[in-house]
């Protein structure tokens, strides 16, 4: 019977199945010598009974040897005895090396980026121009309130091993073009919360084709699954932000000018360029953020006035209406239903805050 066994569960087959088998084997084992055990010792003992018997047997097999039972009789120390002692022993040797086989198994093929995400509410991170890049996104992230619990996993073909660095920050690794809809699906797309689409070669303009494309994926899938989640895609040619809003993604970074512009700032006002990685930076200072308004019918002035009176850190530097930036606006702009504030402050929620003293005040 062991040998059956053995032959079709521990033999064969994959490192999973093979420790369960070991494990039916064991529980196997445990019931043949407990009850031999039990008809062996019953004649010379007689307040034996089977369930006393079953835990002789397991506690001879792991090799605990507690001693409040052992074999009285002749066929009880060298026929039972002896085999429990021999296939106790082998058994639990090749478990315990089963069981280590598993989980090298497991944690390999993680690294690897062979096993499905069951994680939700995670960020994707597609594409992988570099470790430094990708590893600064995640920092930038995690550095706010909202997103500093989350979980975030790279999706690429480009890495045939998660690199220890980023296996030490707790990202997670998904293997394969995160142009395959399958691959996407294996990184539980349709439950995560957003996803950033990165340029996999900055220096190759075709890579804006590649980005389309997954963002294009992305969105396909949002709106099929019926879930709202957060699309930020990576152009290195501004000229095809049209063709990329087609995809339905939420937002587009585009490096092409970006530096040029500010090269001349830092050279007319020389500092220029550590107050713009400041605001842009989650790490450290106060930052932009676009927020939605519940101030409607009241002019700027009055919101500047409420803001430079109040506590919170906190400063109104102009409004997004009807997808247009308006920076430093018109003081007597009256603001409107679908109208977002610009604010710079430290955290987003001091707006609220603000909000609520207000329009308790009005």
């Amino acid at each position: 019977m062991f040998v059956q066994l053995y032959r079709r569960f521990i033999q064969r087959g994959s490192s999973t199945r093979r420790l369960c088998g070991l494990v039916l084997m064991a529980v196997a084992m445990n019931l043949v010598f407990g009850t031999s055990f039990y008809l062996a010792e019953r004649g010379v003992q007689p307040e034996l009974t089977w369930p006393d018997s079953l835990w002789w047997a397991m506690v001879t097999m792991t090799t605990v040897g507690y001693g409040d039972l052992y074999a009285q009789s002749t066929i009880g120390r060298f026929l039972v005895s002896y085999l429990t002692f021999i296939f106790g022993i082998g058994l639990l040797g090749y478990m315990l090396g089963s069981l280590a086989d598993v989980i090298i198994l497991r944690s390999s093929r993680k690294r690897k980026g062979l096993i499905p995400l069951m994680k939700k509410n995670h960020v994707l991170i597609c594409g992988f121009p570099s470790q430094a890049k990708v590893l600064q996104i995640v920092r930038e992230l995690r550095s706010t309130q909202e997103f500093s619990r989350c979980t975030v996993a790279l999706v690429t073909d480009k890495l045939d091993e998660l690199p220890e660095e980023m296996t030490n920050s707790d990202i997670l690794f998904v293997r394969g073009s995160p142009m395959q809809e399958d691959v996407l699906l294996r990184a539980n797309v349709r439950e995560c919360r957003g996803v950033i689409v990165l340029s996999d070669d900055p220096g190759d303009p075709g890579s804006d084709a590649q980005t389309f494309a997954v963002s294009a994926i992305v969105s396909s899938i949002e709106r099929e699954r019926g879930r709202d989640m957060r699309v930020v895609s990576e152009l290195l040619n501004k000229q095809n932000s049209q063709m990329m809003l087609r995809t339905g993604t939420d937002g587009i970074v585009s490096h092409e000018g970006i530096t040029d512009c500010l090269i001349v700032q830092e050279f007319l006002y020389p500092g220029i360029n550590g107050i713009i990685h400041q605001i842009v930076s989650n790490e450290v200072g106060s930052q932009l953020y676009i927020l939605k308004t519940r101030l409607t019918g009241h002019k700027v002035r009055e919101i500047q006035v409420a803001v430079l009176e109040h506590p919170q850190n906190l400063q109104v530097i102009g409004i997004l209406q009807n997808g247009k930036y308006i920076l430093n606006p018109d003081k007597n702009h009256v603001i409107e239903e679908t109208d977002s504030l610009i604010v710079l402050a430290e955290q987003a929620d001091h707006l609220r805050i603000i909000e609520n003293d207000i329009l308790k005040n009005s």
